[in-house]
């Protein structure tokens, strides 16, 4: 029997070798797998090992006191743009909302006073102001996030009782056009309507959207101490590493943690500096701004409500003693709103001629109580309405007032914006610079300790 050639006969131990050096490798794997967690140790109680560890903590440290600054300053940033784009806007829909009401019940009243051309130009004002209105519940509406919160209740519920009013005061102008005595009794209750159910609400309404605006905005002048201590925990995390390898590798002074702590120190000082600044001028700034804008808008809403009962008095022919002490406290309110507000807003001479427009309209009302007490309507009516162009009368005196109010309003939320936006810039840059100084610090972390471990090797 030939023999088979050596390649040949040796063929099967290939195979066997073959066949048994995986199972040798996966073994091989596992023991090195449970001797990996010594050998890791055996090398991270080396100096080396632990002059690694403790970079890779101060890198650690580093980044994660600039990532939270930078992240807390990202959402104040956000916050701000949310106050600008939604809460102020809703506050100031749900001001002109209250604003617009009131005037449409004001013109409805005094318009029914009055005949002629003077009637037809009231109702193109008061379609005007049931026009803004409702373009005000719109935006209220856009501008409210949660649903099922009072807020778009509200707004629902105005939404349902604004036709309910529109058609008792058509119905109350229709019966005046025929000389019918019941128009009255529908206007009285149009404004009962108007002054019960809407008015609140939609001063309600402005009370929430206000307040959530100067909650929003104490928050967002609040120094970020969360972050401000995480900066200041890595600045003292680097001295003392800098401490313990000086002992560790006798040499005082290891330029890349010194230039790492520096970088720290001017990001910890920038950060603080920015947040002490914006803290303190913009805490004062806003409560000289939110303040007088709350209260110019309570003058606004007061005045308006003087003036339709005012109007609807005259419409009964009845101004009794309670209805004048309410005239009288809102009278003092407005007043006294106005002299709180004079150093504080841009335009004090707007101040003083709404000062002196209600001291004219007051006169004026004076005169118009008098003559309605002494049964002489037709004079306490003119007193109230005044001719075109008559500077005494109630209805030109409130006019101007309620303008100038308006303009005060309009300019305080332009200076209120002015703030937010600084208060945004400032945690933009703060962002910037913090991020830069952060990163650049990480690398010289790295690169200070790079030569001492190379003196290992």
């Amino acid at each position: 029997m030939p023999s088979l050639p050596a390649l040949d006969a040796d063929r099967w131990m290939d195979r066997d070798s073959a066949q048994s050096r995986p199972s040798r490798s996966l073994s091989g794997m596992a023991v090195a797998a449970r001797r990996a967690p010594k050998r890791l140790w055996r090398v991270a109680v080396t100096p080396p090992g632990v002059m690694t560890l403790v970079s890779f903590v101060c890198v650690l440290a580093i980044l994660a006191a600039g990532g939270a600054m930078v992240y807390s300053s990202t959402v104040r940033q956000n916050e701000v743009n949310t106050l600008i784009t939604q809460t102020e806007p809703l506050a100031d829909s749900a001001q002109e909302l209250f604003n617009k009401l009131s005037v449409a019940d004001s013109i409805a009243t005094t318009g029914f006073l009055k005949q002629g051309k003077g009637n037809n130009a009231s109702q193109v004002e008061y379609s005007e102001a049931l026009r803004d209105a409702s373009e005000a519940i719109l935006r209220a509406s856009h501008g409210i996030q949660e649903v099922d919160s009072r807020e778009m209740e509200i707004t629902l519920l105005i939404q349902q009782e604004l036709p309910k009013y529109i058609t008792l005061v058509a119905q109350a102008q229709t019966n005046d056009r025929v000389r019918n005595p019941i128009g009255a009794s529908y206007l009285t209750e149009a404004s009962a309507l108007m002054q019960g159910t809407l008015l609140p609400n939609a001063q309600e309404l402005h009370l929430l959207t206000s307040r959530r605006v100067s909650d929003q905005q104490a928050q967002l002048v609040t120094p970020l101490w969360f972050p401000l201590s995480g900066l200041a925990a890595a600045v003292i995390i680097l001295l003392i590493v800098q401490v313990w390898l000086a002992a560790e590798t006798h040499r005082r002074i290891n330029v890349g943690f010194v230039l790492a702590t520096a970088l720290m120190i001017v990001a910890l000082l920038w950060a603080s500096g920015s947040s002490a600044l914006t803290w303190a001028t913009s805490w004062q700034k806003v409560d000289g701004t939110v303040r007088p804008l709350q209260e110019l808008t309570q003058a606004r809403i007061t005045a308006q409500q003087a003036r339709t009962d005012e109007a609807l008095g005259l419409v009964q022919r009845d101004y009794d003693e309670r209805r004048q002490n309410t005239y009288s406290q809102r009278i003092a309110q407005i007043g006294e709103a106005l002299e709180a507000t004079r150093d504080d807003v841009d335009s004090p001479a707007r101040i003083d001629n709404a000062r002196e427009a209600l001291r004219l309209w007051d006169s004026s009302h004076a005169s118009t109580l008098y003559q309605m007490q002494n049964g002489n309507f037709n004079e306490a009516l003119q007193i109230s309405l005044g001719a075109e162009g008559d500077a005494t009368s109630s209805e030109t005196n409130f006019e101007i007032l309620d303008s100038e109010l308006q303009e005060l309003i309009s300019e305080q939320r332009d200076d209120l914006r002015v703030v937010l936006n600084d208060v945004r810039t400032s945690a933009d840059r703060v962002t910037k610079i913090v991020t830069f100084l952060t990163v650049i610090a990480a690398l010289c972390v790295i690169a200070g300790t790079r030569p001492r471990l190379q003196e290992y090797v």
